[in-house]
């Protein structure tokens, strides 16, 4: 069940573990796929392709502490930096375009920004979301790229206890609204843009049954949207969802590795599927297992196999294992699926990129 990985790139960065770590991003949805690092004085980004390039590098209009999310238009020509009270615009020369402020928002981390395609000229403009002020209803305002309010929209969704956000088709032109969280089952909506308005289409639901349960994480999305990867909080399971429907395509147990301390788990005691993984591609899924560093098993008995983690690729539509991933390093941790056949890992100020043997990408 072993699988030996193709190395497809390494890419040196001084300080890029710590840098990913502190809250670090890959954006997966370009032709390349890009590395977003959140650095204390500037957001930079990277594309990944034989070698790693910087595109581009976004001075913050204030500290790192004070930033809540950021958001990067698809040309890369600016920036929408969130604080607690605010959006800030940057473009990438390092001037401020505008600030659209929203207060004391309690609920500031449901922000959600949005670039949509549109217009004869496909403009880029660019969806805030602000308080409504109004139960069970969430407002968007669509600017264009002077900060000016182009049109507002009320949707009859979300409301501030929820979190709301924008989904896209590949021309970058808006498709849908999704609402989830405060303890109400997931919903979508079809939507578009009409001269800056939100219009919303068709209504779905989650398939009957309970909300999304609460001991569940969510790892990853699918590379076309129509799946959604997560794991039990207690590490017992891994599942994939049908969206938008959430209902469960397949299942993965921790019961179903082999035995602790044997076979392809043999460097393993007491493991648990870890929140680290996702989709390799539409069809192939990482899993990680995880289990705590024994120093007695290391130091007092001499045993020098152990390793904390092991990466396992598996079938997202029937939970079939593939086998484990024989890294040429000890002990590989966090890992970053990409999407497109390839998936990253660290080490020191390096980045791994890997493919499975025999793959073109």
């Amino acid at each position: 069940m072993t699988i030996t990985p193709r190395l497809v790139a390494k890419y040196r960065i001084p300080g890029i573990r710590h840098a990913l770590r502190d809250g670090g991003s890959f954006d997966r949805s370009g032709p390349v796929p890009r590395l977003l690092l959140k650095e204390p004085d500037a957001l930079r980004v990277y594309e990944l392709g034989e070698d790693i390039a910087l595109r581009a590098e976004f001075p913050r209009p204030a500290p790192q502490g004070s930033s809540v999310d950021d958001w990067v238009a698809p040309d890369l020509s600016f920036v929408v930096f969130q604080d607690e009270t605010s959006y800030t615009a940057v473009h990438r020369n390092g001037s401020r375009m505008w600030r659209q402020p929203f207060g004391a928002w309690s609920t500031s981390r449901w922000g959600h920004v949005g670039f949509a395609m549109a217009g004869p000229y496909r403009e880029t403009q660019v969806l805030l979301r602000l308080p409504s002020g109004a139960a069970g209803k969430s407002l968007f305002a669509a600017l264009d790229t002077a900060g000016n309010v182009l049109a507002c929209t009320m949707l009859p969704c979300g409301g501030q206890e929820r979190y709301v956000g924008l989904t896209w088709g590949s021309e970058g032109y808006l498709t849908g609204v999704y609402a989830d969280g405060g303890g109400a089952a997931p919903t979508y909506h079809q939507a578009s843009l009409v001269c800056g308005h939100i219009a919303l289409g068709k209504r779905m639901t989650a398939a009957a049954g309970p909300p999304w349960p609460s001991n569940r994480v969510v790892l990853s999305t699918s590379p076309a949207g129509t799946g959604e990867m997560s794991v039990d909080e207690g590490g017992q399971d891994v599942r994939w969802h049908r969206l938008p429907s959430l209902e469960v395509a397949a299942v993965l147990r921790l019961s179903d590795f082999p035995a602790a301390g044997t076979g392809d788990c043999s460097v393993h005691d007491r493991p648990w599927i870890s929140c680290r993984g996702g989709y390799v591609d539409a069809d192939t899924a990482l899993v990680t297992l995880h289990n705590s560093y024994n120093e007695a098993r290391v130091f007092m008995f001499g045993e020098d196999i152990w390793e904390e983690h092991s990466h396992w690729l598996a079938d997202p539509e029937t939970g079939e294992l593939h086998g484990r991933i024989a890294y040429p390093m000890r002990d590989v941790d966090v890992v970053w699926p990409l999407g497109d056949g390839t998936w990253v890992t660290a080490e020191w100020n390096t980045l791994y990129r890997w493919s499975v043997q025999g793959s073109t990408h």
